[in-house]
């Protein structure tokens, strides 16, 4: 197992996501535009195509199962993880990213636009200056406290809406220990991934 196509395949089917050469084609052509980019912005430490694979795409890609809203926001996207990887795996998913940073912002357009996603807008903004609609989900992979996510965001969920935090073994233990009563939480499996990986779901009720 070499190539950066065999190790996408390997460890889609390791997470359950079924063969898909339509997809691994379009992850492929995001490596090549998120390298090229990386040059100029800073938008990831890693630099080589198999911890581009394990660290931001078989990530993103382990939690889309666990996600069956469609309207979906994004928060500090970033370089599109896990927005973009969510709007990949399914066409029918509505999702918006915010990101505060203009060239991020940027670049996720461009990925959009040579990927052909049209189920995906990206805002640039924080995400407390924007009210523009209500989403079924919320989801936020690099922001640290869930609780701050949730009061920050209270104005753009739906009323049975639901919010996920990507977390680490490190953020999760601080999170859980001021909220642990209100989380549902999921141990996430990464493939070629030795570090502890969690999603904490929390309802709107």
């Amino acid at each position: 197992m070499h190539s950066t196509e065999e190790k996408l395949n390997v460890g889609m089917q390791e997470i359950g996501i079924k063969r898909d050469k339509k997809l691994i084609d379009k992850l492929l052509i995001y490596i090549h535009i998120l390298k090229k980019w990386n040059k100029k912005i800073n938008l990831t430490a890693f630099t080589n195509d198999f911890d581009i694979v394990k660290h931001h795409f078989l990530d993103s890609l382990a939690i889309t199962k666990f996600i069956e809203q469609k309207k979906i926001l994004d928060v500090g996207s970033g370089a599109g993880f896990p927005g973009i990887i969510l709007a990949l795996c399914d066409a029918t998913r509505q999702i918006t990213l915010v990101d505060k940073v203009g060239k991020k912002a940027a670049f996720m357009r461009q990925v959009c636009l040579e990927l052909n996603l049209k189920n995906v807008s990206v805002i640039h903004s924080r995400v407390e200056e924007i009210s523009t609609q209500k989403y079924d989900a919320i989801v936020a992979r690099a922001f640290g406290d869930m609780y701050l996510l949730m009061n920050l965001t209270q104005n753009l969920i739906n009323d049975k809406g639901v919010w996920y935090g990507m977390k680490s073994k490190k953020l999760m233990d601080e999170d859980i220990i001021k909220n642990k009563n209100i989380y549902k939480i999921f141990d996430i499996k990464v493939p070629f991934l030795d570090a502890e990986r969690y999603l904490i779901k929390v309802s709107n009720t």
